[in-house]
């Protein structure tokens, strides 16, 4: 995998500074070699060509992706042994489980070639959000490190903060911690970033300012932006990718959010005004580099906010297309009876969830939360017993955990479907 990261990283930073015309050229290339592998090694879509009328070997690229139907969640969930190529084992097999922004498990493969250049589009990704290689990283997400809440690396300069302990005093224990390692970089989810932040304040502890900072894993609003900004004194840039490796959006030094079209075909389809007039639509993608399970035209159930402008970014990127803004996983956060603060933290307890459709994780008391389950025939005891397993890693032993088959989750007053709903008090925008 490393010589591949190392082509594609410099890849990726000539391709940044393509026009429209050559990001095209590139898309249109990879889609006719994907749809052609796709035709000829892919059970699931030998037959749905077949069934069209579709001749992959005829296949001219974007003109003729709206030919292919839409790939839903629910196919990818039920069907996933059709989706993976009779000779996916060339390009290297390694699962991936993922709840995404509605709580619905899947186990896909990301083989290496799509593993390298999610990476290095990554990289160049926090590099317009101010990352430098060999700069030292503060990353806060769910690492379940043994015997500790964090972690230094010296080889690869990254302090690590395990966010599923989130609580006041691992907090400032870390911040500590950074007071002394000074990290460059800070990356995580909005919300932890915030919780860390507030028990700084709360405590008369100066937090280390960085040279910049990425959030991602849930949507980012203007108010927890600027809340983050005004705490750590820098700029904060989102980021959206997903386990699938079928889609990712970045924000670049200017702070327009980027279609990385590089990497990805993305598309936004049932477009439509959204409450305050703005067009919004789905975003749907297709990853152009994972041949072992190939995902054409996915539906991601994220909608993002379109550019009405319509302008070109003062970055210079003008082949990657800008939108307004992402509306991704939106939720509450938990409290633990132990003081612990879990947001989107928590969506990767139902990723081992077999015939869970949707889920929502509801709290209505400090050590009590019920689990909203829409599930299919398949869904049995040992379903829900690694459910509960999975959930005991992130909540522990003292919170009653209560599991209840509905036919629709709850949702808000406004009507929408958040993965975590509180009803203690505990909500975050």
């Amino acid at each position: 995998m490393i010589p591949t990261l190392a082509r594609q990283y410099f890849f990726y930073q000539r391709s940044q500074r393509w026009n429209r015309s050559q990001i095209e050229f590139h898309q249109d290339e990879r889609l006719r070699r994907l749809i052609r592998h796709a035709g000829r090694h892919v059970p699931y879509y030998r037959d749905l060509f077949r069934e069209i009328g579709l001749d992959p070997e005829r296949f001219r690229g974007r003109e003729d992706m709206a030919k292919i139907p839409l790939l839903d969640k629910e196919t990818v969930r039920t069907r996933a042994q059709e989706l993976i190529a009779d000779n996916a084992s060339h390009y290297g097999v390694v699962w991936e489980s993922t709840s995404g922004s509605t709580g619905t498990p899947l186990r896909v493969i990301v083989d290496r070639g799509a593993r390298a250049n999610k990476l290095a589009a990554l990289i160049r990704s926090y590099q317009w959000a101010g990352y430098r290689l060999g700069k030292k990283i503060f990353s806060l997400q769910s690492y379940y490190l043994k015997g500790t809440c964090w972690q230094y690396h010296r080889l690869f300069r990254v302090l690590r903060f395990d966010s599923v302990r989130l609580k006041e005093e691992t907090a400032l224990g870390v911040i500590r911690v950074m007071q002394k390692v000074k990290p460059y970089f800070f990356m995580g989810f909005p919300f932890d970033l915030h919780i860390l932040a507030r028990f700084a304040e709360q405590a008369g502890l100066k937090i280390p300012t960085p040279g910049g900072m990425v959030t991602y894993g849930e949507t980012l609003s203007s108010s927890t932006r600027r809340a983050l900004e005004a705490a750590y004194h820098c700029g904060v840039f989102d980021y959206y990718s997903q386990h699938e490796c079928a889609a990712m959006i970045a924000e670049c030094e200017s702070h327009h959010l980027h279609l990385v079209d590089d990497f990805a075909y993305h598309e936004i389809v049932d477009e439509r005004p959204d409450p305050t007039g703005a067009l919004m639509g789905e975003l749907v993608s297709t990853g152009l580099y994972n041949w072992a399970m190939p995902l054409i035209r996915y539906r991601t159930r994220d909608d993002v906010i379109l550019n009405a402008a319509k302008s070109d970014c003062p970055c210079g990127r003008s082949g990657l297309p800008i939108i307004q803004s992402i509306l991704g996983k939106q939720c509450d956060y938990l409290e633990t009876p132990d003081g612990r603060l879990l947001g989107a933290v928590m969506s990767h307890s139902i990723d081992n969830g077999r015939g869970v459709v949707m889920s929502q994780c509801v709290q209505d008391a400090l050590d009590h939360i019920y689990v909203n389950l829409v599930v299919d025939v398949s869904y049995n005891g040992e379903s829900q017993a690694a459910l509960e397993r999975d959930l005991r890693k992130r909540l522990g032993d003292k919170m009653v955990i209560e599991f209840r088959l509905v036919p629709q989750l709850e949702k808000r007053p406004g009507g929408k479907t958040p993965f975590i709903l509180s009803k203690i008090g505990h909500t975050f925008a």
